[in-house]
């Protein structure tokens, strides 16, 4: 039998960045001040897994072409095994970011093979004990993936051997609520930032959730979402730490005191870095004051995959009250 790994059936793309002045007028022209080229989506989050030394497989479609190329020779060049098909016919995608001086980032995207998973692939995953599943909402956003995803869970329907954590995404409020659905019975830990979490708790009709216990807006959400999805939730909050819920008392998980140059890819790191720590045996306290850890300290350099190594990140930890749960 294999090894236990992180099992990423999410979307690796490329990022094209560019820096300029200002965006041009319609019809214009403008140079950058600065670019790049790197692999983007989900490969933050194994970057940040593979910073903590877990072993991984990247399951999602790949294309053939230049792009493709890119994802690959990063994602080998963090050791993360590429396990998902290979369309021939198309290339990966790519998202192109233009940055303005003051931090505000425009996209154009374009939809590659990342979003074709033909709709039978992932029911070919054989799950071993211990393996931690990494989901993510933006493949809940494209037809091929979303069905793809739909059959593995009703093949996993009750798994409860490993973990599958679920990144809702900021895509949320654009999700069918059939696919969202199709994604209990697999019993994960949803993961969502405050938005998010507002979002969820309008569509589920939970928004009023206060039961008079007080605390803050998001221990009530993350409190009545648990209750609700009858799975773990974790609300992020930024500076201000997690939430986490499973069906019992409300918990919350402190942050890392940073100064902030860039939160592009915070989510990510936590995602990635909070796999690591289950796949890795920790328990669920442990695995968040880590990931928020990481979250935090990807935030003082500027770029998306910033997660630091895992020594820096246990560092930090020693510095954060012990959890006990």
């Amino acid at each position: 039998m294999r090894e236990a790994k992180i099992i990423h059936c999410a979307q690796v793309c490329v990022d094209l960045t560019l820096s300029i002045d200002h965006l041009p007028e319609r019809g214009g022209d403008v140079f950058a001040t600065k670019n790049g080229i790197s692999a983007g989506g989900g490969y933050n989050v194994l970057y940040a897994a593979r910073q903590m030394g877990a072993p991984a497989v990247y399951m999602g479609a790949i294309g053939t072409g230049a792009m493709a190329d890119v994802a690959r020779r990063a994602l080998g060049g963090i050791g993360v095994e590429v396990a998902g098909v290979t369309l021939p016919d198309v290339d990966t995608g790519y998202s192109v970011a233009l940055t303005e001086p003051d931090g505000e980032r425009t996209f154009i995207s374009t939809r590659g093979a990342e979003t074709m998973v033909p709709e039978d692939f992932y029911e070919t995953i054989e799950l071993v004990e211990g393996d931690v599943v990494y989901l993510c909402g933006y493949s809940l956003v494209h037809r091929g993936n979303t069905e793809a995803i739909k059959r593995f869970a009703r093949k996993n329907a009750g798994w409860r051997a490993g973990h599958v954590v679920f990144d809702v995404s900021p895509v949320v409020d654009l999700i069918a609520q059939d696919s969202l659905d199709a994604i209990r019975p697999l019993n994960p830990i949803w993961s969502v930032n405050e938005r998010e979490a507002e979002i969820l708790c309008r569509r589920y009709a939970i928004a009023d959730a206060a039961d008079g216990s007080g605390g803050s807006d998001e221990a009530v959400r993350c409190r009545a979402l648990a209750a609700y999805l009858g799975n773990p939730v974790i609300v992020r909050v930024g500076a201000e730490g997690a939430w986490y819920c499973d069906g019992g008392e409300v918990r919350h998980v402190p942050a890392l005191r940073v100064t902030a140059v860039d939160t592009n890819g915070a989510g990510d790191a936590h995602a990635g870095v909070l796999c690591a720590a289950l796949l890795q045996g920790m328990p669920m306290g442990r695995g968040l004051q880590l990931a928020n850890c990481a979250a935090g300290l990807s935030t003082t350099v500027s770029g998306p995959a910033t997660c630091p190594e895992r020594d820096v990140v246990e560092s930090a930890a020693e510095s954060m009250p012990a959890l006990d749960f």
